[in-house]
């Protein structure tokens, strides 16, 4: 009767050892699955026709944006692959400003920040249990990121054009000028 009863709970402990391992694996498989998922993503704000004629001569940040264009439909599992790539195209970007226009403070600190979103998604290449949902947040932080970048290039040509339009310079001496003469009238009275 001994032999029974430890034959019976032997069974059923390699039973439920079995199924416990059965269920792992599932769960592995649905995670799997879910990083080969094809998720959309938000597109990015594109710079504007007055700021494309402007840095149509930074060929880097043109490859840099093609490439990126991957990223508004891709899987978790395909943008990490490509991440070390996108963080190379990145530095290239980067090292090559040279137009003085966008050599300001505000740019700057947009693409640092871009620069290092970027090299957070490089970084989770190396942790095996990342989630799904985590690398398609830190896509969308890139895209986000790139979309700043854009529209600050698209505000410095805008007030590089307005003060073209506007000559400050000009309109100053006509202050000056309206001055004068109410301070004549003034004294003729």
């Amino acid at each position: 009767m001994l032999k029974l009863m430890l034959f019976v709970v032997v069974i059923s402990i390699s039973f439920f050892a079995c199924s416990k391992e059965v269920k792992t694996k599932e769960d592995q498989k649905k995670t799997v699955s879910k990083m080969s998922l094809i998720v959309e993503h938000k597109k990015s704000v594109d710079v504007s026709m007055l700021a494309k004629k402007e840095i149509e001569s930074w060929k880097e940040y043109s490859e840099l944006k093609v490439f990126l264009s991957r990223f508004h439909k891709i899987s978790p599992n395909e943008a990490l692959n490509v991440a070390i790539e996108l963080k190379d195209l990145t530095k290239t970007m980067t090292d090559s400003l040279k137009i003085k226009d966008l050599k300001v403070n505000a740019l700057k600190a947009r693409v640092n920040v871009f620069k290092n979103e970027v090299l957070r998604l490089v970084d989770m290449t190396l942790i095996p249990a990342i989630k799904d949902h985590e690398v398609n947040n830190q896509i969308d932080k890139v895209l986000l990121i790139f979309s700043s970048l854009n529209e600050k290039i698209n505000t410095i040509y805008s007030k590089k054009e307005f003060d073209k339009e506007v000559d400050l310079e000009n309109f100053f001496e006509l202050k000056k000028e309206d001055k004068e003469e109410k301070s004549k009238l003034k004294k003729s009275k």
